[in-house]
């Protein structure tokens, strides 16, 4: 098995062997290989670093970030053929697999590939179908800041701390809270931005060029243009001032000149990791290390800006073009049950929200549908069960059919459609406080299957639908064994003994109090009560702690000893 960092910009093959991981290189002695396919002038294929230079030279000879179309309908016309993102990533996944082949000496068949953490689902399918073509098998998807973190990890097995991985690559930029302890990487918390990366920065600095001087390149010489401004970006990470020729004449540019170039794609930088602190419920004062990864996180402007975010001075522990291969070739070693990896434990969270389609009152007797509402939020760690009930509009309507979505946006129009159920046979029974009540549990895991299960109230009846990442990676048997695996996360927060002890304890002390001792326990369960209804782990963690807290001074005063309700 090996692992593959599909890039925007290049990509790596890696595999792990006597107990590490190792980056293959191809036949020029190379471990980057560009992510480029062009047509030569006598009508051959080009791919890697031969399609690269033939794009320098004639700009419509190939395409190259094809990456960030994953998932679309984007088509690109060359060579006399269409393509699409699915065939030319099949392309450059074939080429890993023959450098890998050329290496081993031996077929392989089976790989583990890298894929921004904010890949959607249809992203992360159209890179399985690329696989597929190229004739490899897909054992597992892994975001690329888990990646590094698990070559980080791996160097560090016994190093207690917490890390955010920045990863700033070619194409896409994606930011990953973890913490590493004992062996264990735990994903707290992902955020990111597909279409933000270093060809961005390039492009920025191009135009930037061209509108301080006045000048534009002809047609023919923007491939070879845009390559001379990006090594003069490349030089600025080790330069104060590097120089570019510009109409028969050196240009210098300064470190400056690329801050003030870029200066909106740097902002933008900004809100991303905001919201995975805030998403991880962590400070930037509370994070031990910062990872750089991709090769744009070598930039000055942006080591800059991650002294001025989060205080820290980074330091380039792992080559971050290297890293997320390293990485993957690791999760490979897991996937194959290797010894020396044996004591690592991956855990990993729900990328985007996974919700359904509702109808809101918007009005008196008006209502309005595309309503999205949420049931298992982002950065939940997973494997996660959570469930909400909902009813229908009116007394008479006994069918509903159930939208489901993942995405961030409050209307579904904004987000992405996964799945559909129909339930039927919701009938408004005699007692119900709202006519046909319907419960919806999400359960969710590590391989991306999402279990929908829908429980009509009134008849007991269950209608079960799975959505599956990967569609066709997993036999009916392996989906049974995961969905089994997940049972005991199905019984409701409030159900679990530990929670249901607490609820009686308080309730017979509430009986024996009076007065403003019993109006503080209120206040102390009302909280309780309304996390287990939220299903939130850390909210229920931290208002149990308060309630049993509450609870003991109780017993205690009363010369009585009551140990924890929930032990672990």
């Amino acid at each position: 098995m090996i692992g593959i960092d599909l890039g925007t910009t290049n990509s790596l093959v890696a595999v792990f062997e006597k107990g590490g991981p190792r980056i293959l290189a191809n036949e020029l002695g190379e471990e980057l290989t560009p992510s480029v396919i062009a047509a030569s002038e006598d009508g051959g294929l080009l791919v890697g670093r031969a399609a690269k230079d033939r794009l320098i030279l004639d700009p419509k000879s190939g395409v190259a970030c094809f990456k960030r179309d994953m998932g679309t309908s984007a088509r690109y016309s060359f060579g006399g053929k269409e393509w699409n993102p699915v065939t030319c990533s099949a392309l450059i996944l074939s080429e890993m697999k023959r450098i890998a082949e050329m290496n081993l000496g031996t077929e392989v068949t089976h790989v583990v590939i890298t894929v921004p953490a904010y890949f959607h689902d249809q992203q992360r399918q159209a890179t399985i179908e690329a696989a597929n073509i190229a004739g490899l098998s897909v054992d597992r998807i892994i975001n690329e800041p888990t990646a590094a973190a698990l070559a980080y990890g791996y160097r560090n097995p016994d190093q207690e701390t917490r890390i955010l991985v920045f990863d700033l690559g070619g194409g896409t930029f994606d930011v990953t809270l973890l913490e590493i302890f004992d062996g264990v990487v735990e994903v707290k918390s992902s955020a990111g931005e597909s279409r933000l990366g270093g060809e961005d920065y390039t492009d920025a600095l191009c135009q930037w060029i061209e509108a301080r001087h006045g000048w534009k390149p002809e047609a023919s010489q923007t491939g070879n243009w845009r390559q001379r401004v990006e090594v003069a970006k490349r030089m600025l990470a080790v330069h104060e001032v590097a120089s570019v020729s510009l109409d028969q004449r050196l240009v210098e540019i300064s470190r400056n000149d690329l801050r003030d170039a870029t200066a909106a794609l740097t902002a933008r930088l900004r809100p991303v990791v905001s919201r995975c602190l805030r998403d991880g419920d962590t400070s930037a004062s509370e994070i031990d290390d910062v990872l750089l990864v991709g090769g744009a996180s070598r930039m000055t402007i942006v080591q800059d800006f991650i002294h001025e975010q989060l205080k820290r001075i980074t330091r380039i522990r792992i080559d971050p073009d290297r890293v997320v291969a390293l990485g993957a070739a690791v999760q490979a070693g897991l996937s194959a049950n290797d010894d020396a990896v044996s004591d690592i434990v991956l855990t990993d969270v729900c990328p985007h929200t996974l919700g359904v389609e509702t109808t809101k009152e918007v009005g008196f007797g008006k209502h309005e549908p595309g309503y999205f509402s949420p049931i298992i939020d982002r950065n939940t760690t997973v494997p996660a069960s959570r469930s909400r009930l909902f009813h229908t509009l009116h007394p008479q309507q006994d069918r509903v059919q159930l939208q489901i979505f993942q995405g961030e946006a409050r209307l579904t129009t904004e987000n992405k459609k996964i799945g559909q159920i129909q339930i039927d046979g919701l009938r408004h029974q005699p007692g119900q406080k709202r006519p046909g009540e319907f419960d919806v549990r999400f359960t969710y895991d590590m391989n991306g299957i999402l279990e929908v299960e829908v429980t009509n109230l009134s008849s007991g009846l269950k209608k079960r639908l799975i959505v599956e990442q990967r569609p066709g990676s997993l036999t009916k048997k392996e989906i049974d064994e995961a969905l089994a695996r997940l049972q005991p996360l199905k019984l409701h927060p409030r159900d679990l003994l530990p929670n249901r002890a607490r609820l009686e304890r308080a309730n017979r002390v509430y009986a024996e109090l009076i007065g403003p001792a019993r109006e503080h326990l209120t206040a102390v369960v009302d909280p309780f009560e309304a996390a287990l209804e939220s299903q939130d782990p850390t909210l229920i963690k931290q208002t149990a702690a308060v309630l049993d807290s509450f609870l003991r001074g109780f017993f205690e005063h009363e010369g009585e000893t009551q140990p924890d309700s929930d032990p672990s």
